[in-house]
């Protein structure tokens, strides 16, 4: 848990798709996430970070249907997009806002970041302050 100026509180969860786990600690993982949208009364949004150069797999679509089941919004954010020249990161970023735009949870807009470049990190940034002071 990160706590953002008591105005806010992030929460890392678990990952999932790539992550190194038996399958029993994966299902031990999806348990847990669930039952923490589902009781999560403060839960305002999810930020989903998707592999850029990956685009969107099937873990991430089960992950956006989770929400939506769950009525969580939550907000799409392509990471190390800086793998990516610019033309490849235009595509793959107008692919996901398609798939986005088919998920009722899922707000408008994908953020693409990188850590290494500082891309995007203002944007989101400020897309937490927004919800902050929302």
């Amino acid at each position: 848990m990160f706590r953002l100026r008591d105005a806010l509180v992030l929460a890392d969860l678990p990952g999932y798709g790539f992550a190194r786990v038996s399958k029993a600690e994966a299902a031990h993982w999806n348990a847990l996430i669930t039952g923490y949208l589902h009781t999560r009364q403060t839960l305002r949004r999810v930020v989903l970070l998707l592999d850029a150069r990956r685009g969107i797999m099937p873990s991430d679509k089960e992950a956006m249907a989770l929400l939506d089941a769950a009525a969580v919004s939550y907000q799409l954010v392509l990471t190390k997009a800086d793998a990516l020249r610019a033309a490849e990161r235009e595509r793959v970023t107008a692919e996901v806002q398609t798939v986005a735009s088919q998920h009722p949870a899922a707000l408008a807009g994908i953020i693409a970041t990188s850590a290494r470049s500082s891309l995007g990190i203002a944007e989101m940034r400020q897309s937490l302050a927004e919800l902050a002071a929302s």
